[in-house]
């Protein structure tokens, strides 16, 4: 048979609450009204109790989500750069990885910088919000929060995590993720405790757990009581049991915020009269529940904590391995209810990273964006014209290394080379179509891409003549760089195709960086004088040359960086 976890729930929560009547109707026999009202507070305590695993568990994913993303160096670089556009791009593609409805990234003022789904709020200030100043400050979420952090959206509320991301001069920006109270939650919770539940923000309601009552009788409720909730949101505290009316039936209720930071809170409530049948019919079987309880109930309250808490604690550390970087984790599942669930969602959920990790290695961030745009790629697909900069770099005095290093040395020295080079093209907003063999081919999209491509190219070589170690091994790099219009579209065969470049733009850089000596940055001198640039950097000619493929004589510069 299937056990859900509700019914594990509603059995364990079942019987306590069949050990307390117990306890208390032998005790006091005629005290009926003080029977009710513990009940209703044991009820009420378990109630915050599931409350609370349930927000503690949303803030573990939630937390430990945000803290992979702001980890995460392409997303980090963009962030550093503050531009929407590009923060827009990585917002989505985590997006889709967290499920998470609330995506909010700020820049280290508290400017948003993306606003997954709501483009129109980019650019707004939300440093006001308290998580969002916290997480300016340096400061991580509190593992041991008592009240959540809420945002309300419009007519939405939602649980919210924020996150400062740091680069090496500090904080840099911040993330928020959130996710939304729903009807949904108002039901799971009704199904683990006797009590109805109604959700309300700013004396509207958002959701409830019994359908049978009409949104008028809520909206009644919480005009009446409205003095005594804004106090207890104010305080962020707790109300005692209290005497109402839904649907004119008497309740027993209690009124919680939801959390700190919004006008929101729950009003938790059960019906009276339903109370007293249940304890007429205790009274009637009072001796044969109490043998029954003291024989059942404490050995199956064992059992089922430790099925319920086994498999979670199992669950979280494998989560804390993910938060490390651990994308090998498996976990097994042991249950066929919502944990075995969860459990082999989170397997897949991994393996899907683990695939996407692994396949973002082997293709540039363009290549990445234009598959994200595209369910169908066929070959020669989406080939159009572009004005593009292309970089060519090439290692110098590889080849004779090969011959007097062994693989593994020359490989590490290598791949040592070409990942600083990588670094320094992502920095600046580049994206690394290929890699030939020692040489590396990346391309710089927008107004301001040949001033990137430039900005890139000097930390290359700078870079490379800092470190002792390289610049030992290898003779130098010769760089080449050139602007113009590319064709950019999927080209090979349907079984193994490049989302890559071509032309003779293309081609002109790689004569350029052919021809460039060890240290040397070529570009042609046309391109100097037909942009403006504003990077602080002088250019000295080195004459006209024909270049190999090209008819005409070709002005070069060379860029002056030391």
């Amino acid at each position: 048979m299937k056990l859900t976890i509700g019914a594990k729930l509603i059995g364990l929560l079942t019987g306590l609450t069949l050990i307390v009547l117990f306890v208390v109707l032998a005790a006091i026999n005629q005290v009926f009204f003080s029977a009710i009202n513990d009940d209703v507070v044991l009820d009420f305590t378990q109630l915050q109790s599931f409350i609370q695993l349930q927000q503690n568990l949303q803030y573990q994913r939630l937390v430990e989500s945000a803290f992979l993303i702001g980890e995460n160096s392409t997303f980090k670089a963009n962030v550093e750069l503050a531009d929407p556009a590009s923060v827009d791009v990585v917002v989505e593609q985590f997006a889709e990885l967290t499920r998470t409805p609330l995506f909010v990234v700020t820049d280290r003022n508290g400017i948003v910088l993306s606003w997954f789904g709501e483009q129109d709020s980019t650019g707004a200030n939300i440093s006001h919000r308290p998580s969002i100043q916290r997480s300016l400050a340096g400061n991580d979420p509190d593992p041991n929060f008592k009240w959540p952090d809420i945002w309300a959206i419009e007519n939405d509320l939602y649980q919210i995590v924020s996150v400062p991301v740091f680069s090496s001069f500090g904080v840099m920006g911040t993330i928020t993720l959130g996710t939304p109270f729903e009807n949904s939650d108002a039901m799971r919770l009704k199904r683990n405790t006797s009590l109805d539940v109604a959700f309300f923000l700013n004396k509207k309601l958002i959701a409830y757990s019994d359908s049978s009552v009409s949104e008028n009788s809520y909206l009644e409720l919480a005009s009446k009581y409205s003095i005594l909730s804004d106090s207890l949101i104010n305080n962020l505290a707790i109300s005692e049991p209290i005497d109402a009316k839904v649907n004119k039936e008497p309740v027993l209720a209690f009124i919680s915020p939801l959390g700190s930071g919004e006008n929101a809170y729950y009003f938790a409530y059960v019906n009276k009269a339903r109370q007293f049948e249940i304890l007429t019919l205790l009274q009637e079987n009072i001796l044969l529940i109490g043998i029954t309880c003291v024989v059942i109930v404490i050995p199956l309250s064992i059992i089922l904590s430790n099925l319920l808490a086994g498999p979670i604690k199992i669950l979280t550390q494998a989560m804390l391995k993910v938060r490390k970087g651990d994308f090998t984790v498996s976990v097994k599942p042991k249950t066929r209810d919502e944990i075995g669930i969860l459990t082999r969602t989170f397997n897949e959920m991994i393996q899907g990273l683990r695939e996407r990790f692994a396949l973002s290695k082997y293709v540039g961030d363009h290549t990445l964006e234009m598959i994200k745009k595209n369910e169908d790629i066929d070959l020669g697909s989406q080939a159009t014209f572009k004005e593009l900069t292309i970089l060519f770099t090439d290692i110098r005095g590889s080849t004779k290394k090969i011959a007097t290093s062994t693989p593994e040395l020359f490989l590490e020295k290598l791949n040592r080379t070409l990942g600083k080079q990588a670094d320094s093209v992502l920095k600046y907003s580049g994206s690394i179509d290929k890699y030939v063999g020692d040489s590396v081919i990346a391309i710089f999209a927008g107004t301001d891409s040949l001033e990137s491509a430039i900005k890139a190219s000097i930390e290359i070589q700078k870079e490379f003549k800092a470190d002792k170690n390289l610049n030992s091994f290898f003779d130098g790099i010769g760089i080449g760089i050139n602007y113009g219009q590319v064709i950019l579209g999927n080209m090979g065969a349907k079984e193994r195709m490049d989302y890559t470049i071509i032309g003779s733009q293309v081609n002109l850089c790689a004569r350029l960086c052919s021809k460039a000596e060890n240290g040397q940055i070529l570009i042609p001198s046309n391109l100097i004088t037909n942009y403006e640039l504003d990077h602080p950097v002088s250019f000295s000619s080195i004459g006209e040359e024909v270049l190999k493929g090209f008819n005409e004589k070709i002005e070069i510069s060379t860029v002056n960086y030391d």
